[in-house]
């Protein structure tokens, strides 16, 4: 009995971990740094301090003084052939301007348009948003998302539990 509520406590505890942690997200400012990006914890300063950067390049991005909810943001701007908004930057693009990061919600990036009229008429922009962990970054293949440890971890308590039962 005590083996089978002691396995049914990890299995809950594996499973919780990805809803007890922060959004995180991959956080760089220009097309350097994206090459490399770090990873963030969503706050609300990290999202705030987005928003301050943010507001150099775009216009009218609203101040939110906090907020509960937070997203993970890819920004870029080249030039060059127009790409559709699911398809990668290609080949025959130059990335002019990137930003990875965490943002809140009701900044609505993707709806804003740059500050420079100039860079306005010559760039081209691919924006995207998502919810889930360190989502906003094509990285190298062969990582995993700690989704993936998730459902090992589980899949390997499931079998344990097999086993010893």
């Amino acid at each position: 009995m005590w083996k089978k509520l002691i396995i049914a406590v990890v299995l809950v505890a594996f499973v919780s971990v990805q809803f007890a942690s922060s959004l995180t997200c991959y956080s760089c400012i220009d097309a350097t740094s994206c090459r490399n990006p770090t990873v963030q914890t969503c706050t609300n300063a990290t999202a705030n301090a987005s928003s301050l950067w943010l507001s150099t390049y775009l216009n009218d991005v609203p101040v939110v003084a906090g907020s509960q909810s937070f997203m993970c943001t890819n920004l870029t701007y080249y030039t060059g052939p127009q790409i559709p908004p699911t398809a990668s930057i290609g080949p025959n693009n130059t990335v002019t301007s990137q930003f990875l990061g965490c943002a809140h919600p009701d900044i609505r990036i993707c709806a804003r348009t740059l500050t420079d009229p100039e860079a306005r008429a010559t760039w081209n922009s691919h924006c995207g948003v998502c919810y889930t962990d360190n989502c906003n970054f094509d990285g190298p293949a062969g990582t995993f998302s700690s989704s993936a440890y998730t459902i090992i971890g589980s899949i390997a308590a499931l079998l344990l539990a097999k086993v010893l039962s």
